[in-house]
Parts: structure tokens; sequence; C-alpha cells
């Protein structure tokens, strides 16, 4: 079994160049320390690191974490490469990433470029192939293949959550050496530092094109390859640079590889970019060569010292990660000596005993990977940024009936609003193909399914899967444009941000269009309905006032209405919308089950135990039902998410998480965090976690495949368990387990335009901080207390834990 160990010892909060360094756990006495190295002379091409070995230890000047405070998973030994989607370490900067082996004698990078994807543009593919709709592509692959250092002892490679830098460390020969990737968003590249102390590197580093074109040798020092993709039309180029401090790195032509020789150190950079812009109005493409850029990404940082590049990408990564700190609690001595498979398997083994600093750990990796997945360009898919194949399980698309949706469930609650970005870019800009789309297509013969019956269609939905060149495929799915405009809802009541609110107002309004033709009236009541449709992903079709619809377009007409009054923008058919609305039929308690009702008819009962939570979104993440119902609306709530079940796929588990902690149910909440987490191998089927910290759902052929919404939805459930918010309203410590008894989490984001900082000890709620971040007036609440708020405009708040204000 790999042996996977976490960084132990106590965390503090430091403050790095006016920046809150966040150290959320406890950690391993072991952990091993590593740093930014260099240790050969300077090289004309690319001004190296300090000679001194000493420069291989963090200076106190720096802006890095040190590592006996950095947030560290890790390894005794490497990947391995067949299953380097399960044991691999991932950086990325938003749109350019990699999975590294860490090897000490063949490095291996599996690369990715967010936008690299095939597939037609602007097609309603519903047989859902990788033509029409398309499907997410690899970069390629860099391989550093030193043979000499085959055999290496002592070591050890990382991931450092902290700075974001992936680190290997290995002996050779009683010589030390240690190897430092990561993916810098202010520089556009890849950075992979090797050092030594004494020792040298000799061997061959490769560039593998995973389109299959041929890579060229452009020099002594770098390679490139680049291409078009089939059916997109997509041009994509990478450039690779190869720096040695000292030694020699040239050109092998036979071979397009780089061969070293006597380099005590070097660097390499690596770019990629597509021509893709995600505009409609171009086609969604240049048609520019990218390869000018790639050489002038490369080439710019290469005019840089190491050190240099790196605090330039911690200074940027850190201005991020370092918002938020969490302490759920001290792990005992005993969990923190396990390794992180056995730690897994350990909480499997025994549900109800606490780890804590394990599970403030999963919540910091999945705010690692937003930042990491969704920056300035496409939003994360459903791997993320991280696939190793060109076949990845559904095509790595975005899934509207949970998954997309569930991937921005942790940005904004984390304190992480920039990263919340993407995502809107990617509606805004899909958006005219989705209205022609919806226009020309939703009413076909080949939607019997779903298709209008009055003959009317307006405005824009999308099916159950999306692409990125406006194309959409499987299943037309009607109730996926009011759950987007929802997710797009929800970054407007974390920011109050009105120039935000203006540019997601079109989408809104035409999405409300869509409704408005679309609602039929229901013969018995006579109240509005939706047409046939298909409750996601059970029982039969073609049924009307589904509860998953019916909730979705309440929640649709409620913020469109409020966003048009806010705007002072369109009141004639704002009110239009409000009279559709006031007609609406609401999903009921069956009196058969007691239980929230997922069809009107109440004769069809469906999967008791289905993964999908589709008729209570409601209840989470939308807001019409809450604690404050109908007691008997509650109640049935309550009797479908029990029914529903405890255990199931990743995603599965962090909606039940969430929707019981809104029960402020602490207890059952954390007992699915177990689940959540245990471990599995890839090739297993079972569901949790892999070695990297991964979300693993387990498919039918005795295997697990990486789907990343866990990820993003796990710990973003955890921290409703924490903090609840509306946009007059903000509940905290709802769910609050014993397990984490005494604790503290600062840089939580709350509806309503406020952060939270919050400290408790023994169970019981000690202070609460909220900072305006555009909010000036909430009601504060913790159990039974109830305090209504005024923040100063940018200013702070402090209370006791009986909500009493503080001076």
């Amino acid at each position: 079994m790999m042996k996977i160990l976490v960084n132990q010892k106590r965390r503090k909060l430091l403050k790095l160049g006016g920046v809150a360094a966040i150290i959320p756990v406890a950690g391993h006495a072991g952990a091993a320390t590593s740093s930014p190295s260099g240790t050969a002379g300077e090289s004309s091409a690319f001004p190296s690191a300090t000679s001194d070995p000493a420069s291989l230890s963090v200076q106190s000047d720096s802006l890095l974490v040190p590592a006996d405070q950095a947030l560290l998973f890790n390894y005794d030994s490497p990947a391995v490469e067949s299953s380097i989607q399960f044991q691999g370490l991932p950086v990325g900067n938003g749109r350019l990433g990699a999975m590294a082996g860490g090897a000490s004698d063949r490095e291996a990078l599996y690369l990715n470029e967010i936008t690299l994807w095939s597939g037609s543009k602007n097609v309603v593919d519903l047989a859902y192939t990788t033509t029409g709709m398309g499907s997410y592509l690899s970069l390629g692959k860099l391989y550093v293949d030193l043979p000499g250092h085959a055999g290496a002892t002592n070591y050890q490679r990382s991931l450092d959550i902290s700075n974001s830098i992936v680190r290997t460390q290995y002996s050779v020969g009683g010589r030390s050496y240690t190897r430092e990737i990561f993916s810098s968003f202010p520089d556009n590249v890849i950075v992979i530092r090797l050092a030594s102390h004494g020792g040298t590197y000799n061997g061959t580093i490769s560039l593998v094109d995973g389109q299959g074109t041929q890579t060229v040798g452009e020099s002594n020092q770098a390679l490139s390859f680049a291409g078009t993709v089939g059916g997109s039309g997509e041009l994509y180029s990478t450039y690779m640079l190869v720096v040695p401090d000292a030694g020699s790195a040239t050109l092998n032509a036979a071979t397009a590889q780089i061969t070293l020789q006597g380099c005590p150190a070097l660097t390499i950079i690596v770019a990629a970019r597509t021509d893709y812009n995600g505009r409609y109005v171009d086609n969604y493409l240049t048609g520019i060569s990218p390869r000018e850029t790639v050489i002038a990404d490369v080439k710019n940082a290469a005019g840089r010292r190491y050190r240099d590049l790196l605090e330039r990408h911690v200074r940027d990564y850190r201005a991020l990660f370092g918002r938020m700190d969490l302490n759920l609690g001290k792990s005992t001595d005993a969990q923190r000596a396990l390794t992180i498979p056995e730690r897994l398997v350990a909480r499997q083994a025994s549900p109800t005993v606490a780890d804590p600093e394990l599970e403030a750990m999963y919540v910091q990796f999945g705010r690692y990977l937003t930042i990491s997945s969704s920056r300035g360009s496409l939003p994360a898919n459903l791997q993320g940024l991280w696939s190793t194949t060109n076949n990845p399980p559904w095509m790595a698309d975005y899934h509207t009936d949970i998954n997309i949706e569930m991937n921005y469930w942790l940005a904004d609650r984390a304190g992480l609003p920039e990263c919340q970005q993407p995502f809107v870019d990617y509606v805004t800009g899909q958006l005219p193909s989705w209205q022609q789309s919806t226009l020309n297509h939703f009413n076909d013969a080949a939607n019997a399914n779903y298709s209008n019956s009055n003959g009317k269609v307006a405005g824009w939905t999308v099916a159950v899967s999306t692409g990125i060149y406006g194309s959409i495929g499987w299943d037309w799915s009607p109730p996926a444009s009011a759950w987007y405009c929802r997710t797009l809802w929800n970054h407007y009541q974390y920011t109050l941000d009105k120039a935000y609110l203006a540019r997601i107002y079109p989408v809104m309004k035409s999405a409300c269009e869509f409704w408005q033709a679309r609602l039929i009236r229901d013969p018995v009541s006579g109240l509005l309905v939706d047409d046939k449709d298909w409750s996601p992903e059970q029982g039969p079709h073609q049924q009307l006032g589904i509860t998953f619809a019916q909730e979705l377009v309440w929640d649709l007409f409620t913020n469109y209405g409020i966003a048009s009054g806010l705007l002072g923008k369109d009141a004639s058919f704002a009110q239009t919308i409000a009279s559709l609305k006031s007609q609406l039929y609401l999903p009921k308690v069956s009196p058969t089950t007691g239980q929230l009702q997922e069809w009107m008819d109440d004769s069809i009962v469906g999967e008791v135990g289905h993964r999908h939570l589709s008729p209570l979104i409601g209840w989470f993440e939308g807001e019409r039902i809450t604690l404050d119902s109908d007691p008997k609306l509650v109640a049935g709530v309550k009797a479908l998410l029990t029914a529903r079940g405890f255990n199931s796929f990743g995603w599965a588990l962090a909606w039940r998480i969430a929707c019981w902690a809104h029960f402020h149910d602490g207890a059952t909440s954390y007992s699915m965090i177990p689940k959540l987490l245990r471990y599995s191998e890839g090739n297993d089927g079972i569901d949790g976690t892999f070695a990297n910290m991964f979300d693993a759902y387990a498919l039918s052929n005795n295997s697990s495949a990486f789907q990343i919404d866990a990820n993003f939805g796990g710990p973003a459930a955890i921290l409703e368990m924490l903090l609840q918010s509306r946009m007059d309203r903000i509940t905290v410590l709802p769910a609050l387990p014993s397990q984490w008894g005494t604790g503290h989490v600062t840089g939580l984001r709350a509806k309503g335009g406020f952060s939270v900082d919050l400290k408790w000890s023994r169970g019981a709620l000690s202070s609460v901080k909220l900072t305006s971040v555009g909010g000036t007036r909430t009601t504060l609440q913790y159990g039974s207390v109830v305090r209504a708020v005024a923040v100063p405009e940018n200013g702070t708040a402090r209370f006791d834990g009986n909500l009493r204000p503080l001076s």
C-alpha cells in the first residue's frame, strides 16, 4: 500500500506580505522539510538562485509558508504511472495543469490545457458523441528520464497546499536531490526545478503530444509541438525550454529529446495555449496560432530568477488561499502516525471516531483545487483540470443536473469569489448558441419526451451535458436553465455586486422567457406546471409538474423579480413573471408516504434510495423551504431525505450532508463524512477518495473513476455545518457535531455581503466577527438567540457567544 503522510505539527496563523497564511490542520512531526532550490552558478539565459546549498531551505524572509508550518501531503513512494490519475499530485493555474508522478528516475507529468476540446459547434447531439458534443482532451506528457537515479533512498514527495508546490526529494550515491513543480498564474507557465547538493543530472527530457503530432526540436534547449483538433478546428501549441545552471542541455535531433550532461541544477519551463476564446460571435476560435504567445510566455518566464518565479507564484496563490483558516480540533497521536490510506480506512472502520485534522485538510484541499482549476478561463469540468486520457469518463464535460452546479458550491462560501468567474464567463459566452438551439430544436420531433405541448418556444435551456462550443448532448434538461441561473444568482447574494448583476440579468430574463413559453395549465388544479419532463435521473419521462422543475422555476422567477427591481429594468415583464409565479403549482406532501412528492402523480414511486436529491432542490440549494416553513412540508422533506438513505457516490453524499445540515442535525451530517473519505485504490470499484485525495466514483466494471464534484461539494457541505446564510440571515454553528467540540474558522463568506470569523469551545460558540464585504445589515442567529445587526460598510462588528456586542 502506498504510504502517504500528512504534516501534523500544530499550525499557526501567519502574516506574509500582508496576506493571512492559512494553516488549518495539525501535522506529523516526521514531515520532511523542503523548499525552493538552486545550487549552481548563474546562467545568462536563466538567472539561477544562489549557489549556496542553503538555498534549498526556505529563507526567513521568504513569502513561502515554512515547511514546519505548511499543509503538506507527504508520500514515501512515487505514483505508479499507469495509476497516475489516482496517485499523481495535481498542480494548476486554472488553465494550465499537470499531474506529477515523482519517480526519482523518471518524472512523468501529464499535461492539460482546460480549453483543449474536440467536438462540433452549436449542435444538439442527443446521441452524445465525441464528434458531436465533443470531449475534453489530453494535452500531452513531459518526461524527465534520469537512469542513474534509480534505486534512490530517503525518498519523499509531497503536495504543499499552503504554497501550491509539488516536491520530490531523494538521495543517490550520498548526494541529495530536490525537485519542485508549480503552475504559475502570473507567468502562465509550468515550472519544474531540479537541484542538488553536490550531485548532477544526466539523462533526457521528452515532450509528447497527447494528440499524436510530432515533437519538434527548436534549439539546443527547446522542444515544441502544435496541431489542430479534428472536428473543432481548434489550434493548440506547447513550448518547453530547458535551462541548465551549469553542464549542458543539448538537442538530440534524431529523437527530439534534450540530453542533460553534468547539470547540478536546471529549470524546465512549459507553456501551452489554444486559440479558444469562448465567444459565440467568433465561432469560439480566433483562428490565430498560439505559437508566438507560448514562446513569449516561456521567454518572459526565463528572464526571471527561479526564486522570483516561485515567489510571484506563491504571492499570487496565497492572496487567495490565505483568506480562510479552518481548525476543527486536534487529532490523536495514533491517527497522526497513520499513512493517509490507513487513515482513510480507519475512518471507515470506526466512523464515530473523530479525525478532525483530516476533515479540515479535506476542506482546504477543495479550496486548493478550486484555485488550481477555475481561474480566468473555462470552469472546472467533471475532472476539474486534470485528465490523463483522450477518453475521460462522460467526456469530462459539464453535467447540468448536479455536477457543474456542485463544482461551484464552494468558491463563494470559502472566500474565493474570483474563482466563480469562469462559470459566469462560460454561461454568458455560450448563451447565444443555447438560445439558437432552443429556438430551433427544442420542439423537434426528436425531443418528444420534453417538447412544449403548446408549440411555443422562447429563451434558452440546455441538455444534461454541455461542451465548450455551444453544443449540448445526451438529453434535454428543461430545468437546467433555472439551475444555472441559481448558480449565477448565488454569486450576487455573496457579493452584492450590481455590475455583476447587470451582466447576468439577460441570462436570467431569457430563462424566464423560456419558462413563460413552456408552462401549461394543470387540468386538475388549474395551476401552472412544467410540461413533459423527467426527474433526474429516474422514473418515467413525460411527467407534468415534477418537483425538481417547479422548485427551480419558483426560484428563478423570485430572483428575477429582485434583479429587475434592483436594476430598474423591464418592470412590465417583471410583473408578468410575478403573476406567473403566483400561479405556480407548488409541490405537496404525499398522503401515502408522508414524503415530499417527487412527481404530481403520487402513484409513481421510483427508486427509493436514488442517488439524486432532485426533488429537494427547494431545500438545498434553493431557499423556498426552510425550517420556518409549514411544519408538514418540512416533515415531508425530512421523510424523503431519510428514505433516500445515507450511502451513495461522493457527490450524492455531499448533497445529503448539506441537506441534513439544514435540519441543524450535526450528528447525521457528520456520520456521512467517513463514507465520503473511504479509501479507494481505483481498481476496486469503491466510492470514496483516492490516494491523492481525488474523489472516487465507483463504476460497474469493478473500477473507480475520478469525478471532482465531491471534492468541491463535500467541503462546501462541511462549511454548511458551520454557517448557513440567506440574504437577511446568518446562522452560525447550525450543525456542529460533537466531534468538532473546539475550533475556529476565519474568512467564511455569507450571503448578504459578509465575511465571518467564528470561534467555539466545548461545543458552544465563543465569538463571532462580521466583516462587511458590501453588506451592512443582517440578522445573526445562534441556536434560539437572534440579533439584528448593523455593520458599517467595509467595517466590522464583534459578538460574544451569546451574540452580545463586543467593544
